[in-house]
């Protein structure tokens, strides 16, 4: 199962590369006549800036929750403080500041993608670049990947140290709010379907490796355990 979905997942990267042009420029098309009409709208910009700002309030607010429990004060102690110890701490961390912080940026300033505003396409006077393509015409180029998709992936991180009970529920809902902070970058102009895509799938990755590192240990596939009732060197398959 998990080798079919990464298989997939496969494909389906190596389909939006080969055919980004395609795929970028019709679905930008749609929302673009003489100007991006949806740039200004009230509801696009609200997610654009409220979600940067929840996130790193929220993150702010995790901290300080682990400080306060660190110097032992009286409102910390409740047991609902307890979700984030000091190695959730460090995943969260690293995830916020290296996946989804310094990762998208490095990409942004190695290729210089033109945003769809930037391209002659759209009014400007960058040219147009698929994915994965260094661009030389757009020296202010940073459209690839999105920064803001790739800062709502901390909330994927954040699910991921939930309590198992909730971990599915509070999964699902992350990245349904990474679908909306990505669809509003797409519908705004400011990035392309490859922008959006290949932040949640290389930050995404990166973040789920990371948690498996921190939080799972590898079983060896010839472990096993005693079989009650039978003698002690008596053992089968885990």
């Amino acid at each position: 199962m998990k080798s079919s979905l990464l298989f997939i997942l496969l494909l389906l990267s190596a389909g939006l590369v080969l055919y980004s042009s395609s795929c970028d420029l019709f679905l930008t098309m749609l929302f673009y006549d003489n100007a991006f009409y949806l740039q200004n709208n009230a509801f696009i910009k609200a997610i654009d800036v409220g979600s940067e700002y929840f996130i790193a309030a929220l993150f702010l607010l995790i901290v300080g929750i682990w400080c306060g429990r660190r110097l032992k004060l009286s409102f910390f102690t409740h047991p609902l403080f307890n979700l984030i110890d000091t190695k959730k701490l460090l995943f969260l961390g690293i995830s916020f500041f290296g996946w989804c912080v310094a990762f998208p940026y490095s990409f942004k300033i190695f290729f210089h993608r033109a945003r769809p505003y930037q391209t002659d396409l759209f009014g400007g006077e960058c040219m147009f670049n698929k994915a994965f393509e260094k661009s030389f015409s757009c020296s202010v180029g940073d459209s690839f990947i999105s920064g803001h998709t790739s800062f709502a992936m901390w909330l994927f991180a954040l699910a991921l140290v939930m309590p198992e009970k909730i971990r599915k529920s509070m999964t699902v809902l992350s990245l349904c709010i990474v679908f909306m902070v990505g669809a509003s970058r797409v519908l705004g102009g400011y990035h392309y379907l490859t922008d959006v895509f290949f932040a949640v799938l290389l930050v995404g990755s990166g973040i789920f490796v990371t948690w498996k590192k921190c939080f799972t240990q590898n079983v060896p596939n010839n472990a096993c355990q005693p079989v009650y009732g039978k003698e002690k060197n008596v053992c089968h398959q885990i």
